[in-house]
């Protein structure tokens, strides 16, 4: 087992996105601590800005592989946690950056014997180039936070995988996280070790979620975003913003790479939010010999809501799994499952009439032409905030 050389890994797979994928390293190394490791990725076939950048501004916590051969985002994600040497490893986009109270919390981590720590989502910012299909372009460059009380608390894994498996693994919500979360690197190779992939199916940070969640044991949520999603108008985040984030498998830039993708015939045949997820999941499940629990239903009920132009795939997928009979998907059970989705969709509805602005109750912290500075304007913040409640005074709600 290699040696631990850092406390923190931040992780990056990259394809084709320099204009974003350097300033969110550059938001990285400007975190002036020993202890983190950045680690990059990149399968840029381009003219590649961000290789020409690494070469002009060397650094040694930076390690940057340009791997020139087209690789899936599965593939590209792997490859680039296999080379992290920090005792623990957050993964994160190539348009997202952390916080550099990253290092703070992770140390917390380690004094406290926590092996995952997820923060609950509370920060975010969008590139200017961001656009929604309902807003336009209200979002662009603002940097969001929602309150947060730096309240840590511990959950069980096999529960949370139950719930999410309930709910067709529709989200990454509630589970352990490796994209936007921190977990100790010795449980990634234990993974690794026992079953050849640490990644499967469509979704690299589903899919590490899931499989994480199989080790079983606990995992820690902690209510502090030291970790900054990213929203970027070329991104997948971008094009589900716009409605544009579905489509043919066969014709879809997400799923091409792929070389020899299984997709079940259980499992919808498009490209969507929805599908993708729930493909990541069962996929992982299938890999571990995990197959109780995963709720199809669901998946039927949220596609035909959804995406009703996709009504034939949904149904043709509905057949399959009755006549696999892996699962019990009986017609009552879907529309079941479709009445939940669609007061579900009525109550967020309202939701939003009590918040009708773009930003749904959270604050605007200030505005920023990249990641880079939004990262300095997040760490200001934060530290303001740690004045009431430091980092030293947390403590661990059972």
């Amino acid at each position: 087992m290699d040696i631990d050389r850092y406390l923190v890994s931040i992780v990056v797979a990259t394809h084709n996105r320099s204009g974003y994928a350097i300033a969110c390293v550059q938001s990285l190394l400007e975190i002036s601590s020993e202890e983190i490791q950045i680690v990059v990725h990149d399968t840029s076939n381009d003219e590649c800005e961000l290789a020409a950048w690494v070469k002009q501004n060397p650094h040694p916590r930076l390690l940057y592989v340009h791997w020139q051969e087209r690789l899936s985002m599965t593939e590209n994600h792997e490859r680039a946690i296999r080379l992290a040497k920090g005792e623990y490893v957050c993964l994160i986009g190539d348009d997202d950056t952390v916080s550099s109270y990253i290092v703070d919390v992770s140390l917390f981590a380690k004094a406290n014997n926590i092996e995952m720590l997820t923060p609950i989502a509370k920060a975010a910012y969008y590139w200017p180039d961001f656009r929604t299909k309902n807003y336009g372009a209200a979002h662009a460059g603002k940097i969001y936070i929602s309150e947060f009380d730096c309240g840590l608390s511990k959950f069980d894994l096999s529960e949370q995988l139950n719930l999410a498996l309930s709910g067709a693994c529709q989200g990454t919500d509630g589970m352990p996280k490796l994209y936007h979360g921190l977990v100790r690197r010795q449980l990634l190779d234990k993974i690794v070790s026992n079953d050849g992939l640490l990644l499967h199916g469509a979704s690299p940070d589903m899919s590490a979620s899931v499989g994480l969640s199989l080790l079983g044991g606990k995992y820690h949520l902690l209510d502090f975003p030291f970790t900054m999603p990213g929203g970027g108008g070329n991104s997948n985040s971008g094009r589900s913003a716009t409605g544009k984030h579905k489509g043919n498998l066969k014709d879809d830039p997400h799923l091409t790479p792929f070389k020899n993708l299984n997709w079940p015939e259980s499992i919808p045949n498009f490209f969507s939010v929805e599908t993708v997820w729930g493909h990541a999941a069962w996929e992982t499940l299938v890999w571990h010999s995990s197959l109780n629990g995963f709720n199809f239903s669901r998946l039927y009920a949220l596609c035909l809501f959804h995406h009703p132009d996709y009504f034939q795939e949904v149904i043709r997928a509905w057949r399959s799994a009755r006549k696999s009979k892996v699962v019990n998907v009986a017609v009552l059970d879907v529309i079941k499952e479709l009445t939940f989705v669609v007061a579900r969709f009525v109550a967020a509805k309202f939701k939003r009439l009590l918040h009708p602005g773009p930003s749904n109750g959270a604050y605007v912290i200030g505005t920023a032409s990249d990641v880079f500075i939004a990262r300095k304007k997040l760490d200001n913040y934060l530290e303001q905030q740690l004045i009431k409640q430091p980092i030293s005074s947390w403590v661990l709600v059972e």
